[in-house]
Formats: C-alpha cells, structure tokens, sequence
C-alpha cells in the first residue's frame, strides 16, 4: 500500500508539473532593475554573519599548562608501540603478547594503569568484554573488549567529558586478520 501511495503522489507531482505552467521569472536587468519574488532582496531572512572572521579563542592559563605536558615524543611512541603489534584486526589472535588485538588490548590497560597509579585513586581502569556470535563479517565467535579509563574530577566528579578513540586497525580485506595493519593514522594516532 505505501508503494502505491508513493507511486501517486509521484505520478500526481509529474503530473502537474507537465500541465500547470510556471509563471516566468525575468532577471532583474529584463524587469528594469524591479525585484521580484525569486530575488533575495524581496526575501525577509533574518541577518547574516556568512562570511564574517571567525577569531580563535586564546587559550586561558589552566589549558595552556595542560598544553605544556603534551609530550610529542609519547605520542609518537605511543604510535610506534601500536604498530608494532603487526595487525589489531578484531578477529586477530588475543592471547599473544607482542601481536595482535590482544597484545594491543592489554598493552594500553596496562598504560592506563600506570598512569592510575598516580592519580590518587581518582583514575580507575576497566577492560569490559563480551563474545560477539558469529555475524556479518565476524566468522567465529570474538571477544570484543574495550578500554576504558575514568577520572573523575577533584572539584567536579560528577562532570563527564569523553574522549575516545579506537585501537583496531584492518587492511582492505575486512576478513583479512592475518596481514599486517599497522594503523597509524587509523586510529593509532587517535588512541595516542
């Protein structure tokens, strides 16, 4: 029934557009400088800033520190641990320690967990996982598992900000979980 709906109103849209005629629209050089109802002067948009500068916020004091302890040097390393895991496919293998999602995995929690341990008992660390069935593009069941790190805030714990980034990587060949996929653009750089 909604095939048929359609098909109407479609064929009922051509219709009327091959019977009603448009009125013509002249330029408003032919019209004698006259605006019309096609013309933007004749429309009541409200005001625009389109094509206005837009100007950076500076950064205050307080992110301007934190700023400060971006290390370059981490971040690269950080990229080049996680390509050295050859391949961090989903389907890749999950109990070696040096390839694979699995050695990925437990590499990051185990940064994570460093970085917990100074915290003052405000950062914890999960590796939440389940068993994906087999699906579309999943040929035997797979443990899923994520990486997650919580701070929660000295002045304002109940506040939530997310930052995210995913630490898999796969060649062309989404079943392909053997070759290497070292990933560092997609999402190396985004986990650093």
């Amino acid at each position: 029934m909604f095939t048929r709906v359609v098909t109407s109103a479609l064929f009922l849209a051509s219709s009327i557009a091959q019977t009603v005629p448009l009125p013509q629209v002249q330029s408003a050089s032919a019209a004698g400088n006259v605006s019309d109802y096609a013309s933007c002067a004749a429309a009541s948009w409200p005001g625009s800033t389109l094509g206005a500068e837009i100007i950076p916020q500076a950064p205050d004091d307080e992110l301007r520190a934190l700023l400060d302890e971006v290390d370059p040097a981490n971040i690269e390393a950080t990229i080049l641990k996680l390509v050295s895991f050859g391949t961090r496919h989903t389907l890749s293998t999950q109990n070696s320690t040096t390839r694979g999602i699995g050695a990925a995995r437990d590499w990051i929690a185990s940064e994570f967990r460093k970085y917990a341990g100074a915290s003052e008992g405000r950062m914890t660390v999960s590796v939440p996982s389940y068993i994906q069935p087999v699906a579309s593009r999943i040929p035997f069941p797979t443990r899923i598992s994520n990486v997650i790190a919580e701070i929660r805030g000295s002045e304002d714990p109940d506040r939530v900000y997310v930052i995210s980034g995913h630490y898999d990587s796969r060649v062309t060949d989404v079943l392909n979980y053997d070759a290497d996929a070292p990933g560092a653009n997609d999402d190396a750089s985004g986990v650093a």
